[in-house]
């Protein structure tokens, strides 16, 4: 059937999930954004997400969103323990349950330019100045759409963080709410480079999250049994499930673009915008949002992140060994959180790090896997690609 409708719009933002709602965040911070005709595509489901990032302070919007912050952070493996005050940093939890009700029931209402439509999007044709934006219930114009959603073919990924979350309340003051685990590597086993990731809400109250770095997902009894044998373990029998989330991160570099075919603006994984090897999202949209809000008003060129610098060559090297050398990753990040500081971690992580302070974290790393890393990211050369469960794969991508 043809659509019906035929509308245009100064702008369409497609998407309704994390990245869409961050740039219609920042564009509204100029007060032009005001006299802006603006459409809002999605699918207008709940959404159980949450996001975790580091910063030294927060606008009043998103600090209302925060669920809770921490000033210490430890990492665990076998024999070592290291737990440390992140300095001028907060760690910071956002759950997806305050960050859509806060957009959705205060954000929009208070921007009556912004139409949401609770529609997808099947397809963008034209090109920049010039849109058309085609949903099963009309075509839309604009001179400038941003997006979100995968509308084409997915990219393969060969390597992913997965992972499959409990919050739990123990009958008893069991969790220390002054300090995150980043990582426990306790659990790692058979050579796969997986962690539990802890984070206490209340003394009663925590997210107990398996974390995997691995080329394909598992079937959910898989994660289930090990948090479940986890918790017996460290918190005892008398818990109630509250509440369980699961999660797919790519950590894959090159199939990522900034624009898509026509010249539309992409955003959110879609731009690249997830850190490789890490997976954290929330400070690199926020700050990618931040640039394409100046540039829509300016009309300067965005400063978006750059797959080429130095940073994304990093990465490319440990996402190298997870993918072929995963029973090294306990081993690395342990001398890692051992010998550095967290606060110079997570700045490194951030990005924000000279190359003085990159020497001497690396120095302090297991130096010939990264040698092995560098000669087969020179020459080329790689491992044979791994064996995936496609069946598995597509039922957890759908999900």
């Amino acid at each position: 059937m043809e659509p019906q409708q035929k509308k245009l719009f100064d702008m369409i933002v497609i998407g309704d999930g994390l990245a869409g709602f961050l740039l219609l965040y920042e564009l509204s911070r100029y007060p032009a954004f005001a006299n802006q005709r603006v459409l809002l595509l999605g699918d207008g489901k709940e959404k159980q997400r949450s996001w975790c990032f580091w910063d030294n302070d927060l606008e009043p919007e998103l600090q209302k969103m925060v669920n809770t912050s921490w000033k210490e952070l430890s990492f665990k493996s076998d024999d070592v323990t290291v737990r440390q005050d992140l300095g001028k940093l907060n760690y910071y939890y956002i759950p997806g349950k305050s960050f859509f009700e806060y957009f959705n029931e205060e954000f929009l209402s208070e921007h009556p330019n912004i139409h949401f439509q609770k529609d997808i999007a099947l397809n963008i044709s034209g090109s920049a100045g010039n849109f058309k934006v085609t949903t099963g219930n009309g075509v839309y114009e604009t001179p400038k759409v941003y997006n979100s959603a995968f509308l084409g073919e997915r990219p393969q990924i060969d390597l992913w963080q997965h992972f499959r979350g409990w919050f739990i309340e123990s009958d008893e003051a069991v969790f220390d709410p002054g300090n995150a685990r980043l990582m426990d590597f306790t659990v790692a086993r058979n050579g796969e480079c997986r962690f539990m990731y802890i984070l206490p809400l209340s003394e009663k109250q925590a997210l107990i999250e398996l974390t995997y770095f691995s080329p394909q997902p598992y079937e959910m009894s898989v994660y289930d049994k090990e948090i479940a044998g986890y918790i017996s373990e460290h918190v005892g029998e008398n818990y109630k499930i509250l509440e369980k989330e699961y999660g797919q991160i790519p950590m894959q570099q090159g199939v990522f673009r900034h624009s898509g075919k026509n010249d539309e603006t992409n955003l959110g994984t879609l731009a690249g915008m997830v850190k490789a090897s890490t997976g954290y999202a929330f400070q690199r949209i926020r700050n990618d949002s931040k640039e394409l809000a100046r540039a829509y008003f300016t009309g300067k060129k965005p400063k978006r992140f750059n797959e080429k610098d130095r940073f994304a060559f990093y990465d490319s090297l440990l996402l190298w060994i997870i993918r072929n050398h995963p029973q090294t990753c306990k081993r690395i990040f342990t001398q890692l959180f051992q010998r550095r500081k967290m606060e110079t971690i997570l700045r490194f992580l951030d990005q924000k790090t000279n190359i003085w302070e990159e020497a001497n974290i690396f120095a302090r790393l297991p130096i010939r896997i990264f040698l092995k890393a560098l000669y087969y990211r020179l020459t080329g050369k790689s491992f044979a690609r791994p064996q995936y469960d496609y069946h598995v794969l597509r039922e957890l991508q759908n999900a």
